[in-house]
């Protein structure tokens, strides 16, 4: 069976993105991916940062509450994708939080 990458669409800031969700395949760096798909490149690096940094700011608003860390995964190749990693501990933090307080 081939593995499904789920897609949504999102909106973060006020701008439309598609969400890919995928593991990282990095051993030192077990988590979940976060990709936010852009529908252009960015000619100016500083650009794609600076929208990284709105991407990442919103993401600590919503999930810093339930614990979950994100980091940035600066080892994205895509020129059209910003990447965020939610390490495996905090997933796992998550779930035994909801199963442990589901009773």
């Amino acid at each position: 069976m081939e593995a499904v990458n789920p897609k949504f669409n999102i909106t973060v800031g006020g701008k439309k993105y598609q969400l890919q969700f995928d593991v990282n395949s990095n051993p030192t760096k077990k988590g979940v991916k976060l990709q936010f798909i852009i529908d252009q490149e960015f000619e100016d690096p500083r650009d794609k940062q600076m929208l990284a940094n709105q991407i990442s700011v919103a993401l600590q608003k919503r999930l810093g509450s339930s614990g979950v860390m994100v980091d940035y995964d600066d080892r994205n190749p895509y020129k059209n994708v910003i990447g965020f990693i939610v390490p495996l501990n905090s997933v796992a933090s998550l779930i035994l939080k909801s199963m442990k307080g589901g009773g």
